[in-house]
């Protein structure tokens, strides 16, 4: 129940990536090429902050495993944003009418929600810890729009100051995550054209159209990320404030584009195969782009210590990008 309750915000905050807009005609292939690789890049740089969610604990390290046990296991569940500028651009360079519909999206970007179920385990002999962590939404359907989403990771921190009635905790660390997911939900297009489509062996100044029959917006990313990154936080009574800095740097690819029936006006399907970089097919057409992102980040927020359990909460922003992120956790400690 859960896991449906999740899946159902995360439906709910993406398809606000796909709002209904209207057209009759892309005039070019070449412009939806443009599109949506344009609007893939920038999906993609937004990937390896959203992959930090899960482990954001305050304590910036836990302790050892002797001789009293330090581990903790909890849930951690978030967002991260596209900038609204992304969807803007790929709207205006497809010569879409929106309406209204892109003032329903925040002003700070297209919310991409994420969850994780960790743990972390205090070290032996040395001042570390090991964390890990794991959520997933398998393909499911809720009303029109089907998802899915994988996060899974684990990172090693090392204190530099253990810690103290006067001194802070400090600590680095170093990270791995996988992150993967995927929205198709209905555009409210109806019938589009996509015109002046050219391909191998046609005939001298004759193109061809493609019509896709009222398409659905079909999108999935994939993404490794690796991550570095140094906290500081200090306990007051029970309240456990922490800032840092992180760096990841990762590879991500995306698949993005339309699913619909297609007709072909003017050539035989099996001439578009592969056009240019656009893969069409009888069901869909869709742009692929593969990048390697970058992007460094600042942290911070506080969590109440009570006997047994920690409840956090923490904020993000992208000093490269400008995207914001926030955290909510709880979890059981020893």
């Amino acid at each position: 129940m859960k896991r449906k309750g999740i899946a159902a915000l995360f439906a709910g905050a993406l398809v606000l990536a796909a709002m209904p807009v209207s057209a009759d005609t892309i005039d070019d292939l070449n412009v939806f090429k443009g599109a949506f690789e344009d609007f893939s890049k920038e999906f993609a740089n937004s990937l390896p902050m959203n992959s930090t969610i899960g482990l954001n604990w305050s304590d910036a390290y836990i302790g050892q495993i002797l001789p009293l046990p330090s581990v903790g296991v909890g849930i951690t569940t978030g967002f991260t944003t596209i900038p609204l500028k992304v969807l803007e651009d790929m709207v205006d360079d497809l010569g879409l009418d929106s309406g209204s519909a892109l003032g329903d999206i925040p002003s700070m970007g297209i919310p991409l929600p994420g969850y994780a179920f960790d743990a972390r385990i205090g070290g032996i002999l040395f001042p570390f810890d090991v964390g890990i962590k794991f959520g997933t939404i398998p393909d499911t359907k809720i009303g029109d729009v089907e998802v899915g989403y994988t996060n899974v990771g684990v990172d090693l921190r090392y204190a530099v100051l253990s810690g103290g009635w006067v001194m802070p905790k400090v600590s680095v660390g170093v990270g791995y995550n996988y992150l993967s997911g995927s929205v198709k939900a209905p555009m409210g297009l109806g019938d589009v054209d996509i015109g002046n489509v050219d391909y191998d062996g046609a005939p001298p100044d004759e193109t061809a159209t493609v019509t896709l029959k009222d398409p659905d917006i079909d999108f999935d990313w994939e993404a490794h990320v690796f991550d570095v990154k140094v906290q500081v936080s200090k306990q007051f009574f029970v309240i456990e404030p922490h800032l840092g800095m992180g760096a990841s740097y990762g590879r991500a690819s995306t698949n993005a584009g339309f699913d619909g029936d297609i007709e072909v006006d003017g050539a035989n399907l099996d001439d578009l195969k592969s056009i240019s970089g656009v893969d069409i097919k009888k069901d869909n057409i869709g742009v692929s782009k593969d990048v390697t992102p970058f992007s460094t980040r600042i942290f911070g927020g506080a969590s109440l210590n009570l006997p047994f359990m920690r409840f956090d909460v923490s904020a993000m922003y992208n000093l490269t990008s400008g995207a914001v992120g926030g955290t909510l956790g709880a979890r059981i400690q020893l």
